[in-house]
């Protein structure tokens, strides 16, 4: 998490590349400013017109990845999280949004606080409905879609990994929502006659017979981009926006094989390993407005 919390207390200089929330109470509809939640899970906050000058917020990063991280994990210490809406803001303006915020809260209809759902950021589990604990009623568990006595750690042991290896590199959360660890984890295999050493990312994934069982995403020197992927042809605008930027830039349609569905879905590489990796479109949440700039469709897709 030190990588992903800018400590406050380190500097009083604002950064501009620094970020932080703020929060709407949907009980009582007042918007405030956060600076963090307490030892009982409590948010801890201030309303935007009592803000001292030297009071500090919540910093966040704002690269992607780092965010929804820090995000998840934060949402799953707070007490009663569902008591409220998030909205990441820049620091610099973050008094003034909140201000303005309220004054649109105070006059603005059911449909149209309706229309802020559009702008507020969620944890990772409630970007994907699939990836929720649907077995266990606790509230606590409902983020994950494994639990630690599921995972085959026999399996981890032949590769130089534990639970207690795993929590201490952070990777546990991710494993146990279903994604892929956020970072490569060491590994080391031994064969008896030989022993390799290599990074991976690491995922659980769910087999037919229900089983969990552990994938290991290895370091590709580059993606098999002349091969079909889950039934599409890259064509060459393709081959060069996956290279240069990591994303494809369109929708196409995907074959899934173990359901035989068509998907239209989004085509990316792993950054750390290169892996090509799918997401479906549907999962992608596309503003009507940005910055009070109406979007068309055609914007839509390019965005």
């Amino acid at each position: 998490m030190e990588e992903e919390i800018i400590n406050s207390k380190e500097s009083d200089e604002l950064k501009p590349s620094t970020d932080t929330l703020i929060v709407l109470n949907i009980h009582t509809n007042q918007v405030e400013m956060v600076k963090g939640i307490d030892q009982e899970g409590n948010l801890q906050k201030v309303p935007p017109q009592e803000k001292k000058d030297n009071e500090q917020l919540i910093r966040v990063d704002k690269h992607g990845d780092l965010f929804s991280n820090f995000f998840s994990n934060f949402y799953r210490q707070l007490k009663n999280p569902t008591h409220f809406n998030f909205f990441k803001v820049s620091e610099y303006d973050a008094v003034n949004t909140a201000k303005d915020l309220q004054k649109y809260i105070d006059q603005a209809s059911p449909e149209e606080k309706e229309k802020l759902k559009d702008y507020e950021v969620l944890p990772k589990h409630n970007n994907n409905p699939k990836n929720q604990n649907t077995m266990d009623n606790n509230t606590d568990n409902q983020e994950y879609r494994f639990q630690p006595e599921q995972i085959d750690w026999k399996t981890m042991e032949k590769f130089g990994l534990n639970q207690e290896k795993l929590e201490k590199m952070n990777a546990m959360d991710s494993l146990l929502r279903g994604f892929k660890t956020n970072t490569l984890i060491p590994i080391t295999i031994n064969l008896g006659t030989a022993v390799s050493k290599m990074d991976v990312r690491l995922s659980l994934q769910t087999g037919d017979t229900g089983q969990v069982a552990v994938h290991l995403h290895g370091i590709r020197k580059e993606p098999n981009l002349n091969n079909k992927f889950l039934g599409h042809q890259f064509s060459d605008e393709d081959k060069k926006n996956l290279k240069e930027t990591g994303n494809m830039g369109r929708v196409v349609d995907l074959f899934n094989p173990k359901t035989d569905e068509i998907i239209p879905s989004v085509i990316s590489r792993d950054r750390l390993t290169n892996e090509l990796v799918a997401y479906r479109a549907e999962y992608m949440k596309v503003p009507d407005e940005i910055k009070g700039i109406q979007l068309n469709e055609h914007q839509k897709q390019i965005y």
